[in-house]
């Protein structure tokens, strides 16, 4: 279950003066070496009505546009298949973890004892032409997930 954190999705210019990860700013609103504007979802997750995942989301405006991904509603589905119906199509991705202490609000929203970290990670989905289609940043608290992958050889670029 999940519930937005700032009712409707903005839409945002250039974000430079974000305080965030800085390499977002190039993953997000910089396609083809234009800045766009983006549309942000912002979510708490929750596992058993317990604060698992603050959820950031952004995606291209030319994506995003009168689309339920501009909706305060959740996402049953998850985000891929509405842009899949768009005709977009994902091809490659990256993801980038991080484990640091908590800021105050990420504590406090995850409603995090003293000492426990949390787990950042960066999700980037490209399409064929190395467009982002959307960036995700989920602040796990670490003490509630524990991360595995699984891949075969023939996955692997090279």
């Amino acid at each position: 279950m999940s519930r937005p954190l700032s009712g409707s999705p903005q839409r945002i210019g250039q974000p430079s003066g974000w305080s965030g990860c800085a390499g977002v700013v190039s993953w997000v609103i910089v396609a083809d070496g234009v800045g766009e504007e983006v549309v942000i979802r912002r979510r708490l997750q929750l596992l058993d009505d317990v604060p698992a995942v603050l959820s950031t989301s952004y995606y291209p405006l030319w994506i995003a546009d009168g689309t339920r991904l501009e909706s305060p509603d959740a996402l049953p589905e998850g985000p891929d298949e509405p842009i899949e119906r768009l005709g977009h199509r994902f091809v490659h991705g990256i993801e980038v973890f991080r484990a640091e202490m908590p800021v105050p609000e990420e504590a406090r929203l995850l409603q995090l004892r003293p000492g426990i970290t949390v787990v950042h990670m960066w999700h980037v989905d490209y399409d064929e032409q190395d467009r982002p289609l959307q960036v995700a940043h989920d602040i796990y608290a670490a003490d509630r997930h524990e991360f595995s992958y699984e891949w075969n050889e023939g996955d692997i670029r090279r």
